[in-house]
């Protein structure tokens, strides 16, 4: 397994605290390749040569505060640490962005918190990551998406699904899945539902836009579990079809009269 190191900036005016931080990374063996600032003005300098994993900053700094570090790790999870327990600083501090926020005692206890509350950090950050790169992806794609709770009330929806279906985000979120569907009553002379072999979607669906046009589309549904494996949500993946039928139905046509023309030629069959 590969051995992966931390990158820390630990931003603290006070020698001996940044030496018992030192000194519990080197007993406790953690992968940490640490750098020390001591000074709002050190961080700035250091921050704007390198990145890092996390940072790890007192809150009163000889130069300024910890309040002075966040915007500049935006993209970076942030830990203030504080000698005295003041709540209101302590949400002030979660409300900026700080990952989690950690009191000083004389005894050093604070330490044996480092390094698990820096793993969920990490954790926390990565995840932020791939739900961030996640929603681009679903938000940019051309087909479109929806999501709804196991009541069927549509909870999101991307850019391509307010193109296709003339909906305002504010016009859909919370109304019934069903206004999209057609039943099959009101459909004239269509397939019925076939699967595309190889893929999970399926074609014979019709779907209604917001100026109640009906059109063609190729559908996959899928439901969404939680870590537990209970069923949160659903998401639907429809693709307008309207072309690919046009298409398809022109070829058929065009077959058809070959196919007339074939048998005229060739006269009715000997008997």
């Amino acid at each position: 397994m590969e051995n992966i190191r931390y990158k820390i900036l630990l931003i603290e005016d006070d020698k001996l605290d940044q030496m018992a931080f030192m000194r519990m990374v080197k007993d406790k063996e953690l992968p940490y390749d640490c750098t020390l600032a001591g000074s709002v003005s050190e961080a700035r300098d250091m921050l704007g040569r390198e990145e890092f994993d996390i940072v790890i900053a007192d809150y009163s700094l000889g130069d300024g505060t910890a309040f002075d570090i966040v915007n500049l790790v935006k993209n970076t999870s942030i830990i203030f640490v504080t000698g005295a327990g003041d709540e209101q600083i302590a949400v002030k501090a979660w409300k900026a962005g700080a990952y989690d926020y950690l009191i000083k005692d004389l005894e050093k206890n604070y330490l044996k918190t480092f390094p698990i509350t820096i793993e969920n950090a990490i954790k926390h950050k990565r995840t932020e990551r791939k739900l961030r790169l996640l929603s681009q992806a679903i938000l940019s794609t051309a087909d479109s998406v929806y999501i709804t709770d196991l009541e069927g009330k549509i909870i999101f929806v991307n850019r391509a699904f307010c193109k296709t279906y003339g909906y305002s985000k504010e016009e859909i979120i919370g109304k019934d899945s069903n206004i999209l569907c057609v039943g099959k009553e009101h459909i004239v002379n269509t397939s019925s539902v076939f699967g595309i072999p190889g893929s999970n979607r399926q074609v014979g669906f019709y779907h209604r836009r917001k100026d109640n046009d009906i059109f063609p589309v190729s559908f996959s549904r899928s439901i969404i579990k939680d870590a537990n494996g209970k069923k949160i949500a659903v998401v639907g993946v429809a693709r307008d079809i309207s072309e690919h039928m046009q298409v398809a139905n022109k070829l058929r046509a065009v077959s058809l009269n070959l196919e007339r023309q074939t048998q005229s030629k060739n006269g009715p069959a000997d008997g």
